[in-house]
């Protein structure tokens, strides 16, 4: 069961992603790769964060490393225990991949298991959940977003792909213009992007179908 967010929220835990550090990002191929989503799309763990009022919080998923970007998009729907684990070569080809560069220190919200266990949580409650609840954990985030307004985003052990790290940034503390775009590709169009995203879903029993 996931709890409601307590009002007042507890103190938060930071985490300090510094300056110069990479970001992997895989997004559709038309928004640029340092851009964020205005609350359209699919709803995720951690979004769409719509305030009361009924205005958006805009924000952008990134991770610690390709395969992780990999995991936590492409692969992000397929059951660990499906009969046959798939993707159609398709969704793959929509995608382009990039890399992010931090100009600046950013301040986030550190959601990993000690840090949840000072809210009286686990990563049951909140990480390791599935799309059936993301009506209820994204309040999190935005309960997050209002107790602190230092707080740029939040981090967390990625459910899909451990021990790399996800980030969900807050578009309204955090803009295009704090980040450098060091690379972006059509993963379609990249044999050796190809290649590592095949490797990716080899280790995973992952079947392609191109």
């Amino acid at each position: 069961m996931i709890p409601a967010p307590p009002s007042p929220f507890p103190e938060i835990n930071r985490e300090m992603l510094p300056a110069g550090s990479e970001l992997h990002r895989i997004h559709a191929t038309e928004p640029e790769s340092n851009g964020f989503n205005p609350c359209t799309g699919r709803p995720s763990r951690f979004a769409p964060l719509i305030q009361p009022d009924g205005t958006c919080i805009p924000t952008a998923y990134a991770a610690s490393t390709f395969e992780c970007s990999v995991h936590e998009t492409v692969f992000h729907e397929i059951q660990h225990d499906a009969p046959r684990k798939s993707i159609g070569f398709h969704v793959i080809a929509a995608l382009d991949y990039a890399i992010l560069q931090t100009r600046r220190d950013l301040v986030l919200a550190a959601l990993f298991e000690p840090d949840l266990n000072k809210w009286g949580l686990t990563r049951q409650n909140l990480i390791d959940t599935f799309a059936a609840d993301y009506a209820q954990t994204a309040p999190w985030a935005l309960a997050v977003h209002h107790a602190d307004p230092h707080i740029e985003g939040l981090v967390w052990t990625s459910r899909r792909c451990d021990p790399d790290r996800a980030f969900v940034l807050f578009g309204d503390r955090v803009h295009p213009d704090d980040f450098n775009v060091i690379r972006r590709e059509r993963i379609a169009r990249t044999t050796s992007l190809l290649l590592e995203v095949r490797g990716f879903a080899n280790r995973a029993g992952i079947f392609i179908a191109f």
